[in-house]
């Protein structure tokens, strides 16, 4: 297997000729924390693998046990942003160039897209995996999109599969940072099949296994099927879904007239259930700019196509990477690790309008996707 900047390519030769292609998120230290080097090599390994007659699928997943990929490396993203104050975060900008692009042409791919997410899939990790044709989770997976944590906003296409959950429940995910179950995701369209952890190298072969051809249509149905018989198989039991469960309460604090409505409900929450004690929990100690933004990207994405939506995002990333609330809220989590970020506001209500305009206000006279897209 060939190592490269942390993603591995395999090549699984298929009894009709051609290959499965295998994509390997390779830093299980880092529980596959997309780097520049990883983002930058995936993207090129899929538009190689797009091009290539002999390809007939993509199958991917990460290294080890734990992770499917928890995210982006903030570390380095903050990194870059400091190293020139006032000004572009250049290495920062790039990454996420890149890392959109790549979700992009996962959504947008000719050809199937299996994506075996176990373990933990989180922020990049779930925008990576919500473009595949084909998604995955098992027993063992669990999914949240955190960024308010840390000061930044769900991203890699959030603003359109957030967009897609029945109800309210991608906004109250977004604004809580709550962890969703395999039940979960299958419930709120961000999976398609759940099965167990221990079965992938079995799953893998009886895929490599079909009856490929060149029509990828044929081989996306066929491949619905040896999924689906394999879930029937395997009978996974799931524990109940909290979204669906609380979907009533979601939709109807959701519903309230204004954010800071939304906000002062969700952190209210007086019930007995644990998940969502936690869920308003996650809204309380978050940022509230990040809320707010929130409010904003989401409501902006349901009108605009995916590729406009990835374009938005990369404006928004490019500006948020370089306001103080993301410097703060990386150190607090991932640097001091004392969790108690120093936000600059207290609510939504205090966050002004003018500070979240700005976000959206490209920095760029063209923007760096049109290029990409364009490959």
């Amino acid at each position: 297997m060939q190592v490269e900047y942390s993603v591995c390519f395999e090549r699984h030769p298929l009894p009709a000729g051609g290959y499965l292609a295998q994509l390997t998120l390779n830093a299980p230290a880092r529980l596959n924390a997309l780097t520049p080097e990883m983002v930058t090599l995936l993207h090129k390994l899929l538009l190689e693998i797009r091009d290539d007659q002999e390809a007939v699928a993509v199958f991917l997943d990460g290294a080890g046990e734990r992770a499917f990929c928890v995210g982006a490396d903030t570390l380095r993203i903050r990194e870059s942003a400091l190293a020139n104050p006032g000004g572009m975060a250049v290495e920062a900008d790039a990454f996420f160039s890149c890392e959109y692009a790549a979700a992009h042409l996962i959504h947008r791919f000719p050809k199937p897209v299996i994506c075996w997410g176990s373990g933990i899939v989180m922020g990049a990790g779930l925008g990576l995996m919500a473009g595949g044709s084909h998604r995955i989770v098992t027993n063992k997976s669990t999914l949240a999109m955190p960024e308010i944590s840390i000061g930044l906003f769900p991203n890699v296409g959030a603003s359109w599969f957030l967009g897609q959950m029945p109800g309210a429940t991608g906004l109250f995910t977004a604004l809580t940072s709550a962890y969703l179950s395999p039940a979960d995701a299958l419930y709120a369209g961000l999976a398609d099949y759940c099965l167990h952890d221990k079965n992938k190298t079995d799953v893998l072969r009886k895929i490599i296994n079909l009856d490929w051809c060149d029509d990828s249509e044929w081989n996306s149905e066929q491949l619905t099927e040896c999924l689906t018989d394999i879930e029937a198989e395997q009978g996974v039991v799931l524990q109940q879904s909290s979204l669906k469960d609380h979907r009533g309460w979601i939709d109807d604090v959701c519903a309230l007239p204004s954010p800071a409505a939304v906000e002062m409900g969700i952190c209210g929450y007086t019930g007995n259930s644990e998940w969502l004690q936690l869920a308003a929990q996650g809204l309380a100690r978050g940022a509230s700019s990040t809320a707010k933004l929130i409010f904003r990207q989401l409501q902006a994405g349901r009108n605009l196509s995916l590729a406009d939506v990835f374009k938005m995002e990369l404006v928004l990333s490019s500006n948020r990477v370089r306001d103080p609330e993301f410097a703060e809220g990386v150190r607090a989590r991932l640097i001091d690790r004392d969790r108690d970020p120093r936000w600059c506001y207290k609510s939504i209500a205090e966050v002004p309008d003018s500070e979240i305009d700005a976000l959206f206000e490209s920095p760029w006279p063209i923007n760096p996707l049109d290029k990409l897209f364009a490959l």
